[in-house]
C-alpha cells in the first residue's frame, strides 16, 4: 500500500481555486492539501531534473540499432558502462541474443524503476520492492498491468486533464499561473513521459551492445569492430525552399490547425495532430482544445487535447 492517501486524494474545486489565487495558507487548506501540493512539486522538481541529465558520450553519435555499425567494440564497451551507471538495474534486465533470435522490449516497463527516484523527497511509500520491480519489468503486459496505472495515479492522466487524478490539479493550477508561456511543459505525466522514453532510447542501445557482444551480431546487423569514419561531406545544400516545399508547408500547417466556419469555431477535433505546443481553438462541438503532447501507439507527439 502507498502511505500518504493524500496524493490520491480528489482534490475539491474550492482548493484548486485557491492555488490559482496564491493564498493557499492563508485562506485555510488543510495540512493535508498543503502537504499534496508539495508532493506534487516535488515529483514535478525530479521529473524535470531527470530528464535534464547531461547526455552519456557516445550516445550523440548511435543510438538503438546504429549502436551495432556505427561504434566499435571499445567504444560500445565504454558506453556499456556510462549506460548502467545512470541504470544500473538494466545490468539484470537486458540479456544479449544471439542471430536472429527475437529481440523483446518487455523492457520498456523497466521504467518503474524511474517512479522512486522520482518520489524522493515525498511522503509517498512506494509499493514494491526491488526484486518485485525487476519481475514487473520483464513481463510482456508489466507497463499495461502495472506502470501505466501506478504513473496515473500518482502523476495524472493528460489524457484526463480536466479529471482530479493524480497531480492534475496542481498541473492546471501550474498552467493557470504561468498563462502564455507555450515554450514550457507544466504537466507531471508528461515529464514522466519523457524520462521514460530517455529510459528506453538507453535500453535499446544496451540490447543491441550486448547483442554484439553475444554474437557479434545485432538483428541482420553486422556489429562493427572498429567506429565509423564518414567520409568528409562536399555537398552544399540550399538554405532557400523551392515554390513547392512552401506550398507542401502551408499546406500541412493548415491541415495541422483546421479550418474554421463561419461562425468562428474551429474544425479540429480531440486526438487530431497538431504542431504549435500550448495554442488554444475553441470548437464548436468540444469546446476548448489545447496543442499538447500525448502518447498515440506509444509514440510521443502533439495533439489537440481537453
Amino acid at each position: 500500500m502507498l502511505r500518504g492517501n493524500v496524493i490520491f486524494k480528489q482534490v475539491s474545486i474550492f482548493f484548486s481555486m485557491l492555488l490559482l489565487s496564491g493564498f493557499l495558507v492563508s485562506c485555510g487548506a488543510s495540512e493535508e492539501e498543503i502537504a499534496f501540493k508539495a508532493n506534487c512539486d516535488r515529483i514535478f522538481s525530479n521529473l524535470v531534473e531527470m530528464g535534464e541529465r547531461v547526455e552519456v558520450p557516445g550516445s550523440g553519435v548511435a543510438s538503438g540499432d546504429s549502436v551495432a555499425v556505427l561504434l566499435g567494440e571499445k567504444s560500445r564497451k565504454a558506453l556499456e558502462q556510462k549506460i548502467l551507471t545512470m541504470y544500473p538495474f538494466l545490468d539484470d534486465i537486458i540479456v544479449g541474443k544471439k542471430k536472429g533470435e527475437y529481440n523483446d522490449l518487455y523492457y520498456y516497463a523497466g521504467s518503474i524503476f524511474l517512479i522512486p527516484e522520482a518520489l524522493e523527497g515525498t511522503d509517498i511509500d512506494f509499493p514494491y520492492t526491488r526484486e518485485e520491480m525487476l519481475e514487473i519489468a520483464t513481463q510482456e503486459n508489466g507497463w499495461t498491468n502495472v506502470v501505466d496505472p501506478l504513473a496515473d495515479k500518482l502523476f495524472g492522466d493528460y489524457l484526463e486533464f480536466t479529471k482530479d487524478i493524480g497531480c492534475n490539479v496542481i498541473d492546471r493550477a501550474r498552467e493557470e499561473e504561468n498563462e502564455g508561456d507555450y515554450f514550457s511543459n507544466f504537466n507531471t505525466r508528461v515529464e514522466f513521459e519523457r524520462a521514460s522514453d530517455d529510459y528506453l532510447d538507453f535500453a535499446k542501445s544496451l540490447q543491441a551492445i550486448r547483442n554484439c557482444e553475444v554474437s557479434g551480431w545485432h538483428s541482420s546487423y553486422k556489429c562493427a569492430k572498429e567506429d565509423y569514419v564518414s567520409e568528409p561531406d562536399t555537398y552544399k545544400p540550399s538554405t532557400e525552399l523551392t515554390e513547392e516545399e512552401k506550398e507542401i508547408l502551408a499546406e500541412r500547417e493548415r491541415d495541422n490547425q483546421g479550418s474554421s466556419d463561419s461562425s468562428g469555431y474551429s474544425n479540429v477535433t480531440p486526438l487530431q495532430l497538431c504542431s504549435s505546443l500550448g495554442e488554444v481553438v475553441q470548437t464548436e462541438s468540444y469546446g476548448q482544445l489545447t496543442c499538447q503532447y500525448v502518447l498515440i501507439n506509444r509514440i510521443r507527439t502533439l495533439a489537440w487535447i481537453r
